[in-house]
């Protein structure tokens, strides 16, 4: 039976191509995500192992909660140096710094920007062997007058060594003469796309904002120490709110948090691949299907010369293993292309991922081989089991009309309701559901979304006559031959034809749900724009740090309007529970981790319109003051005058009291203090943007003013409301363009599975084909009647697509939060031209089909049988 298999899928090469490629596409999808993942940890495992060269400790300040990923650590006091140098056991002691937010300016007045990694300022060290940066060329910057730069920035922008540029810091933008170009790593540059400004230690200091402070120490053991023992004696001497770590416990901190980002974009790649390879399922088992079905007098004659069910099912399934090998084999080739075309995609968009190698592990070929193969062989699975039913008399009838309408009878309506039923269940379960976490939600959804797509494929045969006849009808007006032929061959085998059509099924409904969901944000995010914002102007910049807050003092300072520059940072609130006691249970104090939005709340709503529904900012105290939602209130029990105790990341504890109640939603978190206050215990000093009110009556001039003092500021950008919801939407529209791109992909599958299953027709009708022929039909006819059948199977698809998508869709945003999408927005001509594409994809997918069909000889196609 292996020797049979073999010589089946030897003697159609092409049903063998057209079968794999769909399963290639799928593998090299998963092996891709896994490369490109692996290739980000091996970048991010070397930088972590060049951050820590040449050093055994790291002393710096401590979290009281969340890590150095989300928050940044408090500084340490610049005196600790040397009292850790003369600690017994420790060789050398350096502080340094790691500043994100400083901004170079090169000749032409650019800013040298990145999306992505930081731009960060930093301070060489004159023990080269505890420092990460190496001298290019030049000399190490002394003074505070000098600095030295990245070689990757020198050589991109317009730098010269001995030339004076400005450069953007927490402390406004200075001018500096470049004395050298500095590498981070050696003999290889392990900066992964960073930029680096460089100073000495007393620059450094003055510059970035921390006088009398270092962001951390390095520390180097003397040889033949003790690791534990040093570390305990550093311990020792520091004050509180001040830790030590080894360099392995920092490697294995950096290695988690970036585990943090890698882990969830190698989940949302292979939740791609999931989807493709769904897809890819159907196609191969519809492929198994048609190829059983033309094979039925072959399967008799095994059967009639002794083979039994059991080796018929092997056949058919050693088939599809062999199919899956192969598969896997061509995928783990293609997968490697992939991973550099995912990187090229990305940097296509701005967003660059770090230059590394592509390391090919024994989980990714393990993994490659399991998906092919199960996938292949599950697809094969149903079609090998109807195969071994056949018995030889049956089969040598080749009687299958009974069988055709039996299987449109109760029983597929009854499991396809079923099907149904279960997955709008689960699929509501998790748009609706109260979950603990976002992993089972979304498996739930994603289960319920599986479920929904196999019971729409069982049940589509159902309607699927009727509506291929009713939307194919205006073919038999235009072309009253080839036309009308084409939508009784659409039309007279409904399994085949919804067969054919789930992959596009699939592929479009989830590109119709991608689509109302994202027009929705952008129509909930325009109309709360409108009423949420007053500013004119949107001062945003595209770096991670954000923008130094003497931005907005240099505005207000040139009499343009008010200025009111906005921030985030981490807390952590303790809120009295006895409030809730009656509803909840819950007695003490309940902690909660959340974000704050930092502003100047007297100029609040001169930018902003918060929806203040209790208290009011009359007589708001800056230091002691807090604004909440109302849905913190109503959670938390909280009221008017009601006191919370808020620890901010620098540890520092500050009891707060609720002064006002507010209902309004924007970019905004649900907590509001004042800047004043967070400029007592704040551990960075950037706004992430600003928002001005303008003095000046006439836009223009306005405009103008404001951009006068972002000459010091290249790397602002000024926006009007307009303009700014633009950007927001227009960065929106890049996500969706690249989730529709990775989406693409199942519907290159549904491509290839038109393709697949009009060839295999057109095997199938050979003898017809040829009768059309002989009664007159010419070459161009016959191509036309094919073309148009494959367009009627693809409509049919696509309208069932986007009917299911416009309901997941408008599920799915009515499930999301309100303050993210209020309205709830259709994109119809939009929905309308996915239908025009996807005829389109019929015609082409029918060109090799119908080709084939025209060039048959007539006389050898009537003595077909």
């Amino acid at each position: 039976m292996l020797r049979l298999g073999i010589k089946s899928l030897l003697a159609h090469k092409v049903r063998f191509a057209l079968t794999a490629s769909t399963i290639v596409i799928g593998v090299a999808f998963v092996v891709a995500s896994f490369v490109t993942a692996d290739s980000l940890r091996s970048g991010f495992d070397q930088l972590a192992e060049d951050i820590n060269t040449g050093t055994d400790y790291t002393v710096r300040g401590e979290l009281p909660f969340g890590d150095v990923f989300d928050a940044v650590a408090p500084p340490v006091p610049a005196e600790l140096v040397d009292d850790i140098a003369a600690i017994d056991g420790v060789e050398i002691a350096a502080g340094g710094f790691f500043v994100d937010g400083v901004i170079p300016v090169d000749g032409r007045g650019e800013a040298v920007t990145t999306f992505g990694p930081p731009a960060a300022g930093s301070n060489w060290l004159e023990d080269e062997s505890l420092s990460q940066f190496y001298l290019i060329d030049g000399r190490w910057p002394v003074g505070i007058e000098e600095f030295a730069l990245d070689v990757n920035s020198f050589a991109d922008y317009d730098f010269e060594l001995g030339g004076t540029y400005q450069i953007v810091t927490p402390t406004g933008p200075r001018e500096f003469v470049l004395t050298g170009t500095a590498q981070f790593g050696f003999p290889e540059d392990a900066g992964v796309g960073a930029i680096f400004s460089l100073f000495d230690s007393a620059t450094a200091q003055e510059v970035l904002g921390y006088p009398g402070e270092f962001t951390a120490i390095s520390v180097r053991a003397e040889a033949g120490a003790d690791i534990a023992e040093v570390q305990a004696r550093i311990e020792a001497v520091l004050p509180d709110g001040v830790e030590v770590i080894t360099a392995e416990e920092s490697a294995d901190e950096f290695s988690e948090g970036t585990e943090t980002i890698i882990g969830p974009f190698q989940t949302i790649l292979l939740v791609f691949a999931f989807i493709v390879l769904f897809v890819s399922t159907f196609i191969i088992s519809n492929t198994f299907n048609i190829v059983l079905g033309q094979r039925v007098r072959e399967l008799s004659l095994l059967r009639a010369v002794g083979a039994t069910p059991r080796q018929v099912r092997t056949s058919v399934l050693t088939e599809s293993a062999i199919i899956g090998i192969v598969a896997s084999l061509a995928g783990l080739g293609l997968g490697m292309l992939g991973a550099l075309g995912i990187k090229a995609l990305f940097s296509a968009f701005g967003a660059s991922l770090p230059e590394s190698s592509l390391p090919l592990t024994p989980r990714t070929v393990v993994w490659a081989v399991v998906v092919g193969v199960g996938f292949t062989v599950l697809a094969s699975l149903v079609p090998a089991i109807k195969a071994s039913r056949i018995s030889p008399v049956a089969g040598l009838a080749e009687g299958t009309t009974s069988e055709e309408r039996a299987s449109l009878g109760w029983k597929r309506s009854a499991a396809g309701g079923v099907l149904l039923a279960v997955g709008l269940v689960l699929t509501g379960l998790g748009l609706f559901g109260d979950f603990d976490g976002a992993t089972p939600q979304l498996s739930t959804l994603g289960a319920g979304a599986a479920i929904t797509f196999v019971a729409v494929s069982v049940l589509s045969p159902l309607v699927a006559r009727s509506v291929v006849s009713l939307l194919a009808r205006p073919l038999a007006w235009i072309m009253p031959i080839s036309g009308r032929l084409a939508r009784a061959n659409a039309a007279r085998n409904p399994r085949r034809t919804s067969a054919t059509a789930v992959a596009l099924t699939i592929g479009l409904a989830l590109v119709t749900m991608v689509s109302i969901v994202g027009q929705s944000l952008k129509v909930s995010f325009g109309e709360r724009l409108a009423s949420a914002f007053n500013a004119d102007f949107i001062v945003t910049v595209d770096t991670q740090a954000g923008l130094p807050q003497t931005l907005s003092s240099d505005i207000r300072a040139a009499d343009i309007g008010t200025p009111v520059g906005f921030s985030f940072d981490l807390a952590q609130i303790e809120a009295d529970a006895s409030a809730l006691q009656a509803e909840t249970g819950a007695i003490g104090t309940r902690l909660i981790e959340t974000t704050l939005t930092i502003a100047s709340i007297r100029d609040l709503d001169a930018v902003i319109n918060i929806d203040v529904i209790e208290g009011g900012m009359d007589g708001f105290d800056p230091q002691t003051g807090l604004l909440i939602h109302s849905d913190v209130a109503g959670d938390e029990g909280l009221a008017i005058g009601d006191q919370v105790d808020v620890t901010f990341v620098s540890g520092d504890r500050v009891t707060v009291s609720v002064a006002a109640i507010f209902d309004g939603s924007g970019f905004w978190s649900n907590w509001f203090i004042d800047s004043a206050l967070h400029d007592r215990v704040a551990t960075t000093t950037f706004d992430d943007l600003v928002m001005v009110q303008s003095a000046i009556d006439d836009p223009e001039a306005a405009r103008a003013a404001i951009d006068d003092v972002l000459t010091g500021y290249p790397q602002a950008v000024l926006e009007d409301r307009q303009e700014f919801q633009d950007s927001i939407e227009s960065g929106l529209n890049t996500v969706l363009i690249l989730v529709n791109v990775f989406l693409g992909f199942a519907l290159l599958i549904a491509l290839i599975g038109i393709v697949s299953t009009l060839t295999l027709s057109v095997f199938e009708r050979i003898r017809e084909i040829g009768l059309l022929r002989a009664v007159g039909m010419t070459r161009r006819q016959m191509r036309r009647m094919i073309r148009w059948e494959a367009a009627a199977v693809s409509l049919y698809g696509a309208v069932v697509g986007v009917v299911l998508g416009a309901a997941f869709g408008v599920a799915t945003s009515a499930a999301i939060p309100e303050d993210i999408i209020d309205t709830i927005a259709v994109p119809y001509l939009q929905l309308f031209v996915f239908l025009v594409i996807s005829v389109g994809f019929g015609l082409i997918a029918a060109l090799f089909p119908a080709f084939r069909a025209s060039r048959m000889n007539v006389l050898d196609a009537i003595a077909d049988e």
